[in-house]
């Protein structure tokens, strides 16, 4: 058998085993990813005099989880949480949406230093933005008089300027990749620009309208910096929650890590309910814009 023969016999296996160590590697990352998740399960089922103390497993209770509720205002922190992801996700992608078909549509002057400056405010951290933030808002709630720190619009309004930059960046990049022949075709056939947009493109560029829909929404419901400074007692978000309820306890003693844990796994749900319901889109949305823009 010639030499040729034989590398082509041992091709198959050579890729037998990198698809299985592959498979492996994948694996063990897996499992590293789930150390946490468990720990935090264990943990939350430990009895309160030895919860986080050791990893024993006897003994467990679904306590902490019926505790949590009158520990903290838990209950009322999710549905702030909610409502104000949920707004800074559909508004982000609407606007959004807008901003990114003039950025891939429309020929103008400054048109990629736009498109810079977009990944170079999203690159800003947030500390830096928190205090001049804040001054704007007590300067202009002082002006108007109305209250604006601690109203859950300016909340939302908060989000949403951190979460525009990288909606905006990646919907053009995908409008991008649209062939501009079907909004022709659309045109020729006695459609207007907005029904082109409504029956056209937005039904192709769903998919990564829906993975910036998920950044706006998880970005929101993670924060801690923003909602702990322009949140109040009936507003506050899950974020601040779970910080309060670091440092409180029923005896006012040291914090109880089981009900820790118990609320940090019930608070942490509704983002992956979320992502199981739509995950369908991530695929296709997650590579938007990879071809063009």
């Amino acid at each position: 058998m010639t030499d040729a023969a034989l590398m082509l016999r041992a091709r198959p296996g050579r890729r037998a085993g990198a698809r299985w160590l592959l498979h492996a590697g994948a694996l063990v990352f897996g499992l590293l990813a789930l150390v946490p998740v468990a720990y935090m399960v264990l943990v939350s089922l430990q009895p309160t005099d030895i919860a986080g103390s050791t990893l024993s497993v006897g003994h467990l209770t679904l306590r902490a989880f019926a505790d949590i509720w009158s520990i903290i205002d838990l209950a009322g922190n999710l549905e702030n949480s909610l409502v104000v992801s949920t707004c800074t996700a559909v508004a982000s992608s609407i606007v959004g949406f807008g901003a990114a078909y003039v950025l891939s549509r429309f020929r103008f002057r400054f048109r990629d230093t736009l498109r810079l400056s977009l990944l170079a405010s999203y690159s800003t951290p947030g500390i830096v933005l928190m205090i001049p933030l804040y001054t704007i808002y007590v300067q202009i709630q002082n002006m108007i008089g109305v209250r604006l720190i601690g109203s859950t619009p300016v909340l939302i309004l908060t989000y949403m300027s951190f979460s525009l930059p990288y909606t905006i960046w990646m919907l053009s990049g995908y409008l991008s990749t649209i062939p501009l022949e079907l909004e022709e075709a659309a045109a020729l056939d006695g459609a207007s620009r907005l029904q082109t947009l409504r029956k056209v493109v937005f039904p192709l560029a769903r998919p990564a309208i829906v993975v910036t829909a998920i950044f706006a929404f998880v970005l929101a419901w993670n924060d801690v910096l923003f909602a702990s400074v322009l949140t109040s007692d009936t507003t506050q978000t899950v974020g601040v929650g779970i910080q309060a309820f670091a440092s409180a306890s029923a005896d006012g003693a040291l914090p109880q890590w089981n009900n820790l844990m118990a609320a940090s796994l019930v608070t942490s749900l509704p983002p992956v309910v979320v992502f199981i319901l739509i995950q369908r889109y991530l695929i296709s949305g997650l590579t938007a814009g990879s071809v063009k823009g």
